[in-house]
């Protein structure tokens, strides 16, 4: 059976993923403060508008969205405002007090834009928001039903602590996503090198390389997939 595949538009990055998400897939995009989580599910969004036809859901549960869209037009994305018009994409904050309510607003937000694309940045903000975990575990729990129901295709960009490998807050990855890609920043000599990695995506194969990643203001986030990582570049 053939999996339908949505791509990101980041450049590389669906070469990695052997040609983007599988279709309906929850992917976590997890790293360090300033790895550039951000920027990369921005991108997922903006492109789904720009070249897919796919409108896009894009919600920030810590920055304000007239930041994020001056941030955006800094990195290439100059016509971000005209596709947010145009309701192609919207970026919008809430404030998470109710889970029960932010599932379903963000429901109410998907079936009134007809949305294909959603990002959630960032989960970990959830976790900040409630003493019980088992709470948090099942609203992201029918978070993720929903987003099955409407076959939408999600990333939620989310912290980790630098003790833990791979994890943070209440380990959403463990149960609730298909796929996982992590974000580096690491120090190496006397340079700051970014890198990413596929750990998991359900229902495709994917490259089990460590890259190098750049960041540019001309064409935003790029995944050097044909360049090495410094010798001494250590995870």
């Amino acid at each position: 059976m053939t999996v339908e595949k949505v791509r990101t538009g980041v450049n590389g990055l669906d070469d990695i993923l052997d040609g983007g998400i599988p279709r309906g897939n929850i992917v976590l995009i997890s790293g360090s403060a300033g790895t550039g989580k951000s920027l990369l599910a921005l991108s997922y969004i903006y492109y789904g508008a720009k070249s897919c036809d796919e409108s896009g859901v894009y919600i920030t549960l810590e920055e304000f969205p007239e930041r994020i869209i001056e941030n955006a037009k800094t990195m290439g994305f100059t016509d971000i405002e005209e596709l947010i018009e145009s309701k192609k994409m919207v970026i919008m904050r809430t404030d998470v007090f109710d889970l029960e309510k932010l599932v379903g607003g963000i429901e109410d937000m998907i079936e009134s834009r007809k949305a294909k694309r959603l990002v959630i940045d960032s989960i970990t903000v959830l976790s900040a928001f409630s003493e019980k975990p088992f709470m948090v575990r099942k609203s992201i729990y029918e978070l993720a039903n929903m987003l099955k129901r409407n076959n939408v295709t999600a990333i939620f960009t989310g912290g980790i602590e630098s003790t833990e490998e791979g994890h943070f807050g209440v380990s959403v990855e463990e149960y609730a996503v298909d796929g996982i890609i992590r974000l580096f920043h690491k120090v190496v000599g006397s340079q700051f090198v970014r890198a990413i990695g596929v750990i998991k995506m359900r229902g495709s194969s994917h490259s089990d390389t460590i890259h190098p990643l750049g960041i540019s203001e001309v064409t935003g986030v790029n995944v050097l997939k044909d360049l090495p990582l410094p010798e001494n570049f250590r995870v």
